[in-house]
């Protein structure tokens, strides 16, 4: 066994192992960009509630135009009945609640609003012709942008014609109903979207808090299960192998106690720091963990080891691996030979380890060892963009590769 490099120490082979890198698995989801503006997007019910003071706003200047021109039957009929109808259109057209109404009868609505503001624009004239913005703020809301704009320029047409019908061309309200409509439609239509993004974005931090929380658990149940899962096998292996001791040599059996004793406390330290969200591993130090685990199992082991120094991150990664390749040749295989080897080519670095049992897992799930480990693995090493593949070997053993990113 070589290597190259300051962190040489003697030791020997193993196959396999598991385990997790905090820096791989607990990604940021929640960047500064989306705290920030989150923080300073108005409340939802606030959002909307500005929309719906201009538009009512908007609304009561409506009623005093027509009152101002005098109060007739066709006029009070117009206020207590159109009005109201147009009004509650324009809430359907508007409430985010009401999203899967707009996508099946959007447009239907739309068409109402244009009869309920075209019409009364005829018998009324210029004082009806403000309402022509809601039905343009409403088009450029329901239908698609590419259409949204001619038929918002179509609306701002029939108003004008509606008002020169009843006004006369030649009078200032036909630009002035133009600028009117424009605008309306334009400050409906933008305050309108502006409350959807601030309740989109509201809606957004949750969702990325709730999938930080997720992967903050599954961060923790991997990390648990690799460490107990490790531990626990070598403590089992090492008792049984103490017990068996006893009798015949004493003294071997006090030195397999100390290394449970030592086991333990190590696995107590790792959960702490799995709690903590911090946990790194040493692929030298695993790799002669596994050499003691292996016999006390039973299992030869042979390790080959040439590379230089890795960055904590792949460290971890690799260290991972062969806890878990470990554990699976002690608890699902019947290995009598395990050999690994760790070498170094054009900045990658490779981990292969090779065992002449082939786990004992159900067909289709080889690689998917208890439903997660070798499957883990697999995100793991690609979090440090790296490779994992398992599986068995056509000469009945079972084979493990990792290789880390270029250096």
């Amino acid at each position: 066994m070589s290597m190259r490099g300051a962190q040489v120490r003697p030791f020997v082979e193993d196959s396999g192992g598991r385990s997790g890198s905090r820096a791989s698995d607990h990604a940021e989801v929640d960047g500064p960009g989306l705290v920030a503006l989150g923080t300073h997007a108005p409340p939802p019910r606030f959002a909307l509630a500005v929309v719906f003071t201009v538009m009512t706003g908007f609304f009561a200047m409506q009623v005093v135009d027509i009152l101002d021109e005098g109060i007739t039957p066709v006029r009070l009929v117009t206020c207590v009945t159109v009005l109201p109808l147009t009004i509650v259109l324009q809430v359907a057209q508007t409430l985010p609640r009401l999203q899967r109404l707009r996508d099946c009868y959007g447009r239907w609505v739309l068409a109402a609003q244009v009869l309920l503001v075209v019409v009364p624009c005829l018998l009324l004239g210029w004082a009806w012709g403000g309402m022509g913005g809601f039905v343009g703020a409403s088009a450029l809301l329901v239908l698609p942008m590419r259409g949204a704009v001619p038929v918002f320029g179509l609306i701002v047409l029939m108003i004008a014609v509606s008002t020169g019908i009843t006004e006369g061309f030649g009078t200032v309200a036909v630009p002035y109903m133009i600028v009117s409509t424009l605008l309306t439609g334009i400050i409906v239509y933008s305050l309108i979207r502006l409350a959807t993004l601030a309740i989109a974005v509201h809606e957004a931090r949750d969702d990325f808090a709730r999938i930080a929380i997720t992967k903050e658990r599954l961060r923790f149940a991997r990390d648990l299960h690799d460490l107990l899962g490790y531990s626990l096998s070598a403590i089992t292996l090492k008792g049984e192998l103490a017990y068996q001791l006893v009798v015949p040599e004493p003294e071997r059996a006090r030195e397999e106690l100390q290394s449970i004793v030592a086991t333990a406390r190590q696995a107590l330290a790792d959960v702490r720091e799995v709690a903590r969200s911090y946990r790194s591993l040493s692929l030298l130090n695993e790799l002669s963990s596994a050499r003691s685990v292996l016999s006390a199992a039973g299992i030869e082991a042979h390790v080959k080891v040439d590379y230089d120094r890795l960055v904590t991150e792949a460290d971890t990664a690799l260290a991972t691996v062969v806890r878990e390749g470990v554990t699976n040749v002690v608890r699902h295989s019947k290995a009598t030979r395990c050999r690994i080897e760790v070498t170094q080519r054009d900045g990658v670095v490779s981990l292969r380890m090779d065992n002449d049992g082939v786990q004992s897992c159900p067909a289709g799930r080889a690689g998917r060892l208890d439903g997660c480990g070798l499957e883990s693995l697999t995100a793991r090493m690609a979090a440090v963009g790296g490779y994992f593949t398992a599986g068995p070997t056509p000469d009945g053993g079972f084979r493990i590769l990792a290789e880390t990113a270029p250096a």
